[in-house]
């Protein structure tokens, strides 16, 4: 069995202070957690005029500088909220601040409220996979060749030298999503996929099929990619202890907090099923101490 590896997923826009995030990245560091994922997003609703929704990106930048180990990444960027070329740059900036930590999260983007506010176009969904494709075949050029030329019907790069090439070879893809055509993309692209967020069994065990079957038609190593499982838990012993400041603009979630012995039943069903990774949301105000429990008490269980 491979080895499992976890990751805590932080959603900037509900209300997150740098202070609070970066507390939970040592912990998650000091505690074994292999990563720390943000969400990309720019607001959690348009009304939320007091709410924190820190960039993703510079999150990440920063938390380079305060861990050594921890792997960062975004769970996932939107590909068309950047250039794809300087989103590429990005990354592979980051890579060589972190010295080699850096996941290239990415999916097609969805959040329609966001492209209004900031005024950007919101193509058709059909439209943003295409752009995702063509996105993720920029970024494996200026990553790799010394001058990248590329013409796509969306976006296209001139003959365009791009340094620093990553510290990885090659960078690392998380793809997150579980549509047909994202998955025929992931295939082609992807290290890991992310299947989010607490997705029922069955459904996690057919979207595996699906991309096994695109790997097969073009002669990708399935068992290459490293399968991802979002998940939402709450644990027993790491109760929150405060609102998330988004909730009187969204509504409270309802958490049902697990005890050790059924969190590890509910992450070993999906480790039955192939998955070696795990991003996680716990309860806001809760990260710190979920992590501690969560390596404590349910880790060794699975």
């Amino acid at each position: 069995m491979s080895k499992i590896e976890y990751g805590v997923q932080i959603e900037p826009q509900f209300g997150y202070t740098y202070d609070h995030i970066r507390d939970v990245a040592l912990q998650a560091e000091k505690l074994g957690f292999e990563s720390l994922w943000t969400s990309d997003h720019f607001l959690i609703r348009p009304e939320a005029e007091d709410v924190n929704c820190l960039e993703c990106w510079t999150v990440l930048s920063s938390l380079a500088a305060e861990t050594k180990t921890l792997r960062l990444g975004n769970m996932v960027a939107s590909q068309n909220y950047r250039n794809p070329v300087l989103h590429a740059k990005i990354a592979a900036s980051l890579d060589h601040i972190s010295n080699g930590r850096v996941y290239f999260g990415i999916g097609a983007g969805w959040k329609e409220v966001e492209y209004k506010a900031y005024n950007m176009p919101f193509p058709a969904p059909w439209v943003r996979i295409r752009q995702l494709r063509e996105s993720l075949e920029i970024a494996r050029r200026v990553w790799s060749d010394p001058v990248a030329d590329y013409q796509g019907k969306y976006y296209s790069v001139n003959n365009c030298v791009n340094m620093p090439k990553p510290v990885q070879e090659p960078m690392p893809v998380m793809i997150g999503g579980m549509g047909y055509q994202l998955l025929k993309i992931s295939a082609k692209y992807a290290d890991a996929v992310n299947f989010a967020w607490n997705t029922p069994l069955d459904t996690f065990k057919e979207k595996q099929g699906v991309l096994r079957k695109h790997c097969e038609k073009i002669g990708t190593d399935y068992d290459a990619i490293k399968k991802s499982a979002g998940l939402h838990l709450a644990l027993k012993g790491a109760e929150a202890t405060e609102p998330a400041p988004y909730e009187k603009y969204s509504g409270a979630r309802k958490w049902e907090y697990k005890s050790a012995e059924k969190a590890a039943e509910f992450i070993r069903d999906y480790v039955d099923l192939g998955a070696s990774h795990f991003v996680i949301v716990f309860p806001y105000s809760a990260e710190a101490e979920s992590i501690r429990v969560l390596m404590d008490e349910v880790a060794p269980l699975i």
